[in-house]
């Protein structure tokens, strides 16, 4: 009852409405619409008004198409996974573990926000339009390879490309991510045990040093 208040006090005639920020409601509507529905083609323009309590013309007084709207509430989605990246390993001055933090973080994000991380990760919220974080492809996996710098400098890993290493680390969590997101009914404690053990796995042969 206290959300159709909110919806019907948000109520605008094309327009927002003076001191309210509708333009960032519509955004957060449409980014939980988003990982609601796991479909962008169900987060319509009725969806996302009749969320926030505003009508379309004030919707496309910010954005004249609904997909440059789900673009930008993709690249908020994005941010809200670089900022659990940043804080999974913000206090940890190891880099190796880190690596393992981050790599923990990114699993957990899928996990616990599946249908989000489907359109973002694994498929585009604009069909044909470049990747929601375009501008910023690097985010959160610029960090894992200055973490995999300094755990080369440091001798923790075997000399070595860092963004190579570094990917190669994102990749194999991010299958893992991607197999248990969409066979949502294994368990994900057996997700988590097999992120694990890859991610030991592939720091223990990044540790070597092949002699040819």
């Amino acid at each position: 009852m206290a959300r159709r208040a909110s919806k019907i006090a948000k109520r605008t005639v094309g327009r927002p409405t003076d001191g309210e920020d509708l333009r960032g409601a519509l955004v957060e509507a449409t980014l939980r619409l988003l990982g609601e529905s796991g479909d962008p083609d169900k987060v319509t323009v009725a969806a996302i008004v009749d969320d926030v309590g505003c009508t379309p013309p004030t919707l496309y007084n910010y954005w004249p198409k609904r997909e440059l709207l789900l673009r930008e509430a993709s690249q908020a989605g994005f941010a809200a996974f670089r900022e659990s990246q940043a804080k999974a390993a913000a206090w940890e001055p190891d880099p190796l573990a880190r690596i393992r933090l981050r790599g923990r973080a990114y699993l957990e994000f899928a996990l616990a926000r599946p249908s989000l991380f489907r359109v973002l990760f694994l498929d585009r919220p604009v069909p044909g339009a470049p990747p929601a974080d375009a501008d910023n492809p690097g985010g959160g996996l610029d960090d894992l390879i200055h973490d995999v710098g300094l755990a080369i400098q440091s001798g923790q890993l075997a000399a070595g490309d860092p963004q190579l290493v570094a990917a190669g680390l994102w990749a194999g969590v991010h299958g893992i991510a991607a197999l248990f997101v969409n066979t949502p009914e294994l368990p994900p404690d057996l997700a988590r045990a097999i992120a694990a053990n890859q991610t030991e796995a592939l720091l223990k042969g990044y540790s070597s040093v092949v002699s040819v």
